[in-house]
This record gives C-alpha cells, sequence and structure tokens, in this order.
C-alpha cells in the first residue's frame, strides 16, 4: 500500500515538472531524489537539526500541556478516575504518547505496544475484545508497559479484508521489531528480534492522513527539498570557509628574472607546510615574492533564512515560533493566537479521537481501567489562548484607567455605566449589574461602615397630661390623642 501511494504521488510530480518547463527535471537537475525511504526519513531525523524539527514541532507544541480526564465534575473522584490517577502515577502515558506522536510523523505511521500481563504471547489476542473491536467479557488485565515503534520497525502483516467488518481495511497483525543499543557504545543494534503482535496489543498512530486510514503522510515529505537544499547551504558554508577563510599564499618571481629562477618545489614545500601547520612565522625565498590571497568567503544567511521561511510556510507555522521559543516571544499577538487555535484544533481533531479515545477505550476493554457510567468519561485541554496572570494584570490595568477617565470626564451624562460596561469594556449583563450594585453599596459607606440613614421630619404633640412634649414622625398620632397642630420640628 505504501509504495502504490509513493508511485502514484511520484508519478504525478514528474507529470508537473513536464507540464511546468518540458526541456528541463528541475528535480533532477537540483539533485532532489525522486523516491525516499522510511530508513532514509528516520536518518534524517537523527543526523538532522532542522529535519527534527520539523518532525517533532508539532508533538511539543501539542503535548506541552497534559489534558485532564475525568468522569464527572464532582469533586468526590468516581472509580474510574481514581484508577486512572493510579495508572498514570504508574506510567507516565503522556511522555509515551507524545513519543509516539513524533515517532509516527517520522513515517507513514506508528505504534505503541501495550505490555498486558495475561500471559499469552503477543501473537495472540487480547481477552476482552472481539475481531470486530467490541467488548466482550468482563477481564482484568494489568499494563506492565507501553512501548512506542516508528514505522522502520514495524511491518504490517495483514488487514481487515472483510468488509462487512467494522474494522475493515485495519490492520489485523504487525511484525515488530525489538532494537536496543547497548550502552550506547555503538550506533549497531545489539538486540535484535522480532515478534508477530496481535492487533489488540497495539495503538495504531497515524499522523496528516489523506485517502488511507491507516497511512498517513511523513512530515518531512512536503518540505523534503527545502531541507536538502538547507543541507547544501549549511554544509557548503561550512566546506567555504575551511577551504577559503584561511587566506592562501601565492609565491611568485620577478618577471625579469624569471628564467634565472630555478624552482625547488620540495624546499618550497618543506618552508610552506612549517609555516601553516607550525608555529614558524617566516617564509624563506630566493627570488620570490609570497603575496597573501584574498579570502573568498561569502554569507549564507540570505541563503538560509530564505529555505527556513519556505519550509515555516509550507507546515503553516509562524516564523518566529519555528526557529525557537526565544524568537517567538517576539511574535505579534495575530501570529500567536492563529498558532494556538491551530494547536487546539489538533488536539481536538486529531489526538483525542485518534490517539487518546483508542488507548483508553482500550484500557477499559483489557480491564486495566474501570467502565466509566453511561455518560462516559471527558478529556479537557487547557485552552493555549487563555490569558496568562501577567496578560490579566495587564487588563485589569488598562480597564482601571479608561474607568477612572470615565469617571471623571463625565462620560455617563453621555452613555450609562450599564451600556459603557457591556458595549466598550465587554461585560456580561450579570457583571455589570454586579460592578453597578456594588458602587451604589460603596457610595452609602463612611469610613467603612453604613452611612446612618437621614433623619426623618418629626412633629411635637401634646402627651398624654397636655404638657409633655412627644416627638413623633411626621404625620403619626397616638391612639387617642388630637390632631396636632402645625409647630416647628427639631
Amino acid at each position: 500500500m505504501p509504495g502504490l501511494i509513493r508511485n502514484a504521488i511520484l508519478s504525478r510530480a514528474a507529470w508537473l515538472s513536464k507540464l511546468m518547463d518540458p526541456r528541463r527535471n528541475i528535480e533532477q537537475e537540483c539533485g532532489h531524489p525522486d523516491s525516499i525511504t522510511v530508513e532514509e526519513y528516520k536518518k534524517m531525523f537523527i543526523r538532522g537539526d532542522v529535519a527534527a524539527r520539523v518532525v517533532s514541532l508539532f508533538p511539543e507544541e501539542t503535548w506541552c500541556d497534559d489534558p485532564e480526564i475525568y468522569e464527572t465534575e464532582d469533586e468526590t473522584e468516581t472509580e474510574f478516575e481514581t484508577a486512572w490517577k493510579v495508572l498514570t502515577q504508574k506510567h507516565p502515558l503522556f511522555t509515551y504518547l507524545q513519543r509516539a506522536d513524533t515517532l509516527s510523523g517520522i513515517g507513514h505511521f506508528g505504534v505503541i505496544l501495550l505490555g498486558v500481563g495475561d500471559g499469552q504471547p503477543l501473537e495472540t489476542p487480547i481477552a476482552g475484545i472481539d475481531e470486530a473491536g467490541k467488548m466482550i467479557g468482563a477481564p482484568e488485565c494489568e499494563l506492565l508497559y507501553l512501548r512506542p515503534f516508528d514505522e522502520s520497525l514495524v511491518q504490517i502483516r495483514d488487514v481487515q479484508r472483510d468488509p462487512s467488518n467494522p474494522r475493515y481495511g485495519q490492520p489485523t497483525s504487525y511484525n515488530v521489531t525489538f532494537s536496543d543499543i547497548v550502552n550506547g557504545i555503538t550506533s549497531t543494534p545489539v538486540i535484535t528480534s522480532m515478534f508477530g503482535v496481535h492487533w489488540s496489543r497495539v495503538i495504531h498512530i497515524a499522523d496528516n492522513r489523506t485517502n488511507s486510514e491507516i497511512y498517513g503522510s511523513p512530515r518531512m515529505e512536503r518540505v523534503l527539498n527545502r531541507l536538502l537544499d538547507l543541507r547544501k547551504i549549511a554544509g557548503g558554508s561550512g566546506e567555504m570557509f575551511w577551504k577559503g577563510g584561511f587566506p592562501g599564499i601565492s609565491l611568485e618571481s620577478h618577471p625579469s628574472i624569471q628564467e634565472e629562477v630555478e624552482f625547488d618545489k620540495e624546499a618550497t614545500k618543506e618552508q610552506m607546510e612549517a609555516y601553516m601547520n607550525g608555529l614558524q612565522r617566516y617564509i624563506a625565498t630566493v627570488g620570490m615574492t609570497a603575496n597573501s590571497l584574498s579570502v573568498q568567503v561569502a554569507d549564507p544567511t540570505p541563503h538560509v533564512d530564505l529555505q527556513l521561511r519556505l519550509i515555516a510556510t509550507a507546515m503553516g507555522v509562524p516564523w518566529r515560533v519555528f526557529i525557537g521559543s526565544e524568537a517567538a516571544q517576539l511574535a505579534s499577538e495575530q501570529d500567536s493566537r492563529s498558532w494556538n487555535k491551530r494547536i487546539n484544533r489538533r488536539r481536538m481533531d486529531y489526538i483525542n479521537p485518534f490517539v487518546l479515545r483508542p488507548l483508553i477505550d482500550r484500557l477499559i476493554a483489557i480491564g486495566v481501567l474501570p467502565a466509566p457510567a453511561e455518560e462516559g468519561y471527558q478529556i479537557d485541554w487547557q485552552d493555549m489562548n487563555s490569558l496568562s496572570d501577567i496578560d490579566k494584570a495587564s487588563v485589569a490595568e488598562k480597564e482601571s484607567n479608561a474607568l477612572a477617565k470615565y469617571v471623571q470626564g463625565g462620560v455617563d451624562a453621555l452613555i450609562p455605566p450599564f451600556h459603557y460596561l457591556t458595549l466598550v469594556l465587554g461585560k456580561t449583563e450579570e457583571e455589570a449589574d454586579s460592578i453597578i450594585s456594588a458602587a451604589e453599596d460603596q457610595s452609602k459607606m463612611v469610613d467603612g461602615a453604613l452611612a446612618p440613614p437621614e433623619p426623618t421630619p418629626v412633629q411635637v404633640v401634646a402627651g398624654p397630661n397636655g404638657k409633655t412634649p412627644v416627638g413623633l414622625p411626621a404625620g403619626k398620632v397616638p391612639a387617642g390623642l388630637p390632631a396636632p397642630k402645625a409647630r416647628g420640628g427639631f
């Protein structure tokens, strides 16, 4: 299958190259290969600098924060949430998932092997899952280990060929090569062994899928030509400095005595080697002049920047984000928000449905995790566009300054406070009502306490004996007393 896809892509590329200019083959003249194997992709990832950045950029940004897996929002942990917490403490699942996400981008796919303590060979299915991928029975297995592999170490041995099966076209078995380097003393694997593995013990991961559900496009494929050109420029700049950075020396005889000079090649060579490779700082010549040649070194920076910008453009990554985190701090707010939006979209549309949920569902099916309630479990990521503490402080300062100018300038005569808070500052109606209510309460405070109520007007009336005055609120007359006559209040 990968060969058919690759041949179709190459034939289309050849057709396009002839269509653009039938007189020449641009790829051939630029030294770009027609095809590249998975092993060559892996070599570029291991030895390449920018190539490794191309492969690992999206996984690093995607997994910069761990998602939160939960069943309900209640404070009391459910059985599923407790089991998940214990499992993540025993196995760094998110670290393995990031590694698998990175490795799957080297080639067309990658896998995560689940080491389950069921006592069965790897080529046999795990109890709890049928061939259609449905849960059967109630097994209780223990997760012993996880191990990610890239495509160079995995071969799809067979696929589901029954069109009525929900897993139609999906792999049913793999050949997985375990290859480890001992003590890092050699680049040749010391421990190498191949095992047949049943699909139920594998989580299949493929990024950049197009026509196929099991094969994606390698992340370096789209920018391969630019990576090769960049390697030429970077390597050529080092070779250029090595050969042209140290000025050469030209030994010349005077034209008038050219016929009388006898050139001793061996003695001259000995003199030059002593000068260039040793500590001797003079050249003894007879009838000859030693002239220093000009340095022939050009600055490769513009050419390197051009290739990097083309790579970033093809990947859809802001320039400052692509070249590193320090320079990314200078990126515009629009670039940062667009990039964060793309990472959030990758989490929702790829990581959740094609990486996280298949792993969690498989762990539930084989009994590593208990089954959650009918509502299932939720996966929440931190919004990368949410404000940081510094951003919140900056926003609060600007809003406070705006409110101060609003009050001092008497703008409330033109725009009522409610409309200013909702239309200008973007507050919700509930927030605006709360702020206005708190301001009204604050205006009634005197030295931190509620101000006393305004005095109620009183009137003086004759007491029961007709002599003692009684102070009552205006209009209030005790029972049995005549209506008061108007008198001055106090």
